[in-house]
C-alpha cells in the first residue's frame, strides 16, 4: 500500500505491507521519489530475507539448514552470514543468554500454538532440549554453514532488526535520508519528519491503558526495539508462562520485567539486546549497556517502576 500526504510542510510518502508474519510501514519525507520503484525494491528485499530466514518456509535457507544431517553443510548468502555472525557476537557478549539455536525449546513449549496447550513439558524433556541447543555447535567456513551437532536455528529474535537496517541502507543508497522504517515494532529513524523535527516515538506502559502512560521520545539517526513479557503467553493451572524462554534454564522467564526498550545505532543490535536484556537481571542489563557505546535502555517493571541507563534521558521529550 502507498499513501501520499501533502498536508504537512513537506511531502510525505507512506509504504506499507505484510512481511515476516507481521506488518511493515515506511514513511519517507522526500521530494521526487519514484514510489513504485521504492515500494517494489523494498518488497524484494523483504522477500529475499524471508526466503533465507523464515522457519515457516519449507525451502528457506534456515529450514534447509535445520533439516541437515550432522556433519553436513549448506551454502548460505551474505545476509545469512551477517545475521549468524551477529548472533555469535551477542551469544558471547551475553554469556549464552542470546541464543539462536533455541528452536527445540520453542517447539517443546508450543508457543507457535499456545492457545491449544493443555499441559507443560516435563523437566526431563526440558533438560534434553537444553542439551540440544548451542550456537557453538555450528561452524561458518567461508560461505558454508556446518552442522557439528544436532541443532536448529531460529532468527526470530534478530531477523526483523536486520531487515530494518537493510531497508535503511537501501533508502540512503537512493539519496533518501529522511525516513522512518518500522517492521513489527522495530524502528529505524533517519533525518527529520515532515515538520522538519526529530521523529516522535511513544513507548506505551503495557500495565496501563491511558494515553498519559506513554513515554515520548525524540529520535533521529537512531533505531529502537522493544521486547515485552506481556503479550504472548499461556496460562496453565493458574500460572502464566511467557513466550520468552531462557536458554540457560529451559523455562519461560519469570522475573519482574514487563518490557525492555533499547535505543542503538543499528536495529539488529537493538533487537538482539532487547531480547537478551529481558532475560537478564536489570542490574546485569544496565551494566552491559553501560559498556556499549551509543546504546541506551529503558525498563518497565511489573511494579510499574521505570528504570533506564544514564544516557536514555537525553531522548525523552
Amino acid at each position: 500500500m502507498i499513501l501520499l500526504s501533502c498536508a504537512d510542510k513537506k511531502k510525505k510518502l507512506t509504504i506499507s505491507g505484510q512481511t515476516m508474519g507481521t506488518t511493515y510501514s515506511i514513511k519517507l519525507v522526500e521530494e521526487n521519489v519514484d514510489s513504485i520503484y521504492i515500494h517494489n525494491s523494498i518488497d524484494n528485499i523483504l522477500e529475499d530475507i524471508n526466503s533465507q530466514m523464515s522457519t515457516y518456509i519449507d525451502n528457506s535457507c534456515i529450514s534447509s539448514f535445520n533439516n541437515l544431517e550432522i556433519g553436513d553443510s549448506l551454502n548460505v548468502k551474505l545476509d545469512f552470514i551477517d545475521v549468524f555472525n551477529k548472533a555469535q557476537y551477542y551469544h558471547s557478549l551475553t554469556n549464552g543468554i542470546f541464543e539462536v539455536t533455541i528452536k527445540p525449546l520453542i517447539d517443546l513449549w508450543g508457543f507457535e500454538n499456545s492457545n491449544n496447550r493443555t499441559s507443560i513439558p516435563d523437566s526431563s524433556s526440558i533438560k534434553s532440549s537444553v542439551r540440544s541447543i548451542g550456537i557453538n555447535n555450528i561452524e561458518l567456513r567461508d560461505d558454508y554453514l556446518y552442522k557439528i551437532d544436532n541443532v536448529s536455528l531460529d532468527f526470530s529474535a534478530i531477523a526483523k532488526g536486520y531487515a530494518v537496517d537493510k531497508i535503511a541502507i537501501f533508502l540512503k543508497q537512493n539519496q533518501i535520508y529522511n525516513f522512518m522504517v518500522e517492521i513489527g515494532g522495530e524502528l529505524s529513524l533517519s533525518g527529520y519528519n515532515s515538520e522538519n523535527k526529530k521523529w516522535s516515538i511513544g513507548v506505551q506502559n503495557p500495565s496501563l491503558n491511558n494515553i498519559s502512560s506513554t513515554l515520548n521520545l525524540l529520535l533521529t539517526n537512531k533505531t529502537i526495539a522493544t521486547s515485552g513479557n506481556y503479550r504472548n503467553f499461556f496460562t496453565h493451572e493458574g500460572k502464566s508462562y511467557s513466550h520468552i524462554i531462557s536458554p540457560i534454564t529451559g523455562y519461560p522467564i519469570d522475573n519482574n520485567i514487563l518490557s525492555v526498550t533499547v535505543i542503538s545505532d543499528q536495529c539488529i543490535d537493538a533487537d538482539a539486546l532487547a531480547t537478551s536484556l529481558i532475560i537478564m537481571s536489570i542490574k546485569d542489563g544496565l551494566t552491559l549497556i553501560d559498556k556499549i557505546e551509543g546504546t541506551e535502555v529503558f525498563y518497565i517493571t511489573k511494579e510499574n517502576e521505570s528504570l533506564y541507563s544514564e544516557g536514555f534521558k537525553s531522548f525523552v521529550r
